[in-house]
């Protein structure tokens, strides 16, 4: 196995070294938007232009819908969307699209019922023991906390529709949420259990992490994988981001979607 190696967003040359990459694949919560909300206007169009000059992949823990409605939706109109390659749930599915925002599915790696109803279930016992665990009503709940995407189950502390100064102010260190994934993945051994987004804990089946997905993607595009370049903001141990930084591509670490926007702009400097 590679050793990790990962680069802060604003190393020099960094953005130049991108610019020669045969594909830039994003992470999409803190990077590209905050967290369930839409891109802003300046992001949306700096992405549009890298778009219409060369592939990009988005692969975030997030469902397909919400790529639709953070990245999709806000593009400027007329971008090349077939130069998109989306991969939700953290690459267990990849799927493609058009210009007229027809999807096609690649793959998808789902999990079985059974094997499901198992993993919630020990989601919500472990929840429970640390005392996180919420009952309907709850005035800090906001949305379901345990959501199954299909090929992926994760749990949200405060819901999945929690506004994003809760999120940020529940967990500020990741303690509780590092305890919480801790806990669970000793009890699933067959499951990989990573850090999603600020109150999330992403559970799917071992080796489907996004270091597999941007493998795959290689493989369909024909890239070299060390022609590629990740950028994300989970990019230290137990997050959901940190497995690329083992495959051999530039893996970029940011803090929020400020850095990644002027990450983008330099590096769209040298693509024009």
């Amino acid at each position: 196995m590679l050793k990790p190696i990962v680069h802060d967003w604003d190393e020099r040359y960094l953005d130049l070294s991108i610019s020669k990459s045969s594909l830039i694949a994003f992470d999409l919560d803190n990077t590209l938007a905050c967290s369930k909300k839409p891109m802003l206007a300046p992001m949306a169009e700096v992405l549009s232009n890298i778009v219409n000059i060369m592939p990009v992949a988005i692969i975030t823990g997030g469902c397909l819908s919400l790529v639709k409605s953070q990245v999709l939706d806000v593009l400027v109109q007329g971008t090349r969307l077939d130069n998109l390659h989306i991969m939700p749930t953290n690459g267990t599915s990849y799927y493609r699209v058009d210009n007229n925002k027809l999807f096609k599915c690649v793959y998808e790696h789902r999990i079985d019922v059974e094997q499901a109803q198992i993993v919630v279930d020990v989601i919500r016992k472990c929840a429970k023991q640390m005392g996180i665990w919420k009952e309907p009503g709850d005035q800090m709940l906001w949305g379901n906390q345990i959501e199954n995407r299909g090929s992926q189950i994760t749990f949200s502390a405060l819901g999945q529709l929690a506004p994003v100064e809760y999120k940020k102010a529940w967990d500020p260190d990741g303690v509780l949420k590092n305890q919480l994934a801790q806990s669970i993945a000793k009890l699933l051994p067959n499951f990989a259990v990573r850090s999603g987004g600020d109150t999330s804990v992403d559970i799917y089946r071992r080796g489907d992490d996004k270091a597999q997905a941007l493998r795959m993607l290689a493989e369909y595009c024909d890239f070299n994988i060390n022609s590629i370049t990740f950028i994300g903001d989970r990019m230290s141990p137990g997050g959901n981001d940190y497995p690329v930084a083992f495959t051999g591509a530039l893996a970029v670490r940011v803090e929020n979607p400020s850095d990644t926007l002027r990450l983008c702009v330099r590096v769209l400097s040298y693509l024009r």
